[in-house]
């Protein structure tokens, strides 16, 4: 199914499902979290080695090697199989019938569906037979977590969380989770927390997050973290809202949280702003 066709017509389309869209942060979390934009400049280039130098990126940022995991965040992840399976054989004209056609009419799958579709996009048919493994129930609170789990915590995608003092920036509250987070993710630091950081000051722009859930418990975003987040290009695409005071993805490090808030924390990290990529293109 060649859906290069639809390229320019997602944001348009997304915008005419959301108001039917069960999951609509966890879908608009994920379109930016994997945008297109990148996975079209990894296409371009020849040398994986340079270009990944260049951008600065770590971490998996190519839907192909992270396919049936992606979106694991989402809970109508469990429709994954169901979404495969309603793959017509052609795609039609209309992104939006194709996605609502993929959901079967249910308003709980369109978020996947759209998921679905955005991977067979950038990562290609191979992974339509590829066998489902449904994510790892959460885990059950250890000693720590019971310990911990009465005041305001900061939960992640994994079922995992951290205590957060009213008033910590993410990050702070992330460096005192002293779990070997290190031996999942190679950019997280032994005794660092789950969050991959590199600095505290808005600097390396490592520590991206998506705020799921809970985002009127963050401070709004500030001139310094607007300014870091187009430098790294993590907004630059169309669905981040420019207008919202707490948008949807945010620096950990500059972001204050008041209460419980729920995060995702994305699988890479890089500098791909409008800036870079001219003066590669120059080059």
């Amino acid at each position: 199914m060649d859906l290069t066709p639809f390229d320019t017509r997602w944001p348009e389309a997304i915008r005419s499902l959301l108001p039917e869209v069960v999951e609509r942060d966890a879908l608009l979390i994920w379109l930016q979290l994997y945008p297109l934009a990148v996975a079209n400049l990894a296409r371009q280039e020849n040398d994986r080695a340079d270009f990944e130098r260049y951008y600065q990126l770590r971490g998996r940022y190519r839907l192909s090697e992270i396919a049936d995991t992606s979106a694991s965040f989402l809970p109508g992840h469990r429709h994954w199989p169901a979404v495969k399976a309603a793959l017509p054989a052609e795609p039609g004209d209309d992104l939006a019938a194709l996605i609502r056609q993929v959901a079967r009419g249910d308003a709980a799958k369109l978020a996947i569906a759209a998921v679905l579709l955005m991977t067979l996009r950038q990562a290609g048919p191979d992974f339509l037979t590829s066998g489902y493994q449904p994510p790892a129930p959460p885990p059950k609170p250890g000693l720590w977590q019971r310990l911990t789990n009465r005041g305001p915590k900061v939960n992640m995608q994994d079922g995992n969380s951290f205590p957060i003092v009213p008033g910590q920036h993410i990050t702070t509250g992330a460096e005192l989770d002293k779990r070997p987070y290190h031996t999942t993710d190679e950019r997280c630091y032994q005794g660092m927390g789950p969050i991959p950081v590199d600095c505290r000051s808005g600097s390396c722009g490592t520590c991206w997050v998506g705020v799921l859930d809970g985002r009127e418990q963050t401070d709004p975003v500030t001139d310094f973290e607007q300014k870091r987040m187009q430098y790294f290009g993590y907004w630059d695409n169309p669905f981040h809202d420019p207008a919202a005071e707490r948008p949807l993805i945010r620096l950990a490090c500059q972001t204050i949280v008041r209460g419980s808030c729920q995060i995702v924390i994305p699988t890479w990290n890089g500098v791909l702003g409008a800036a870079r990529q001219l003066r590669r293109s120059e080059r």
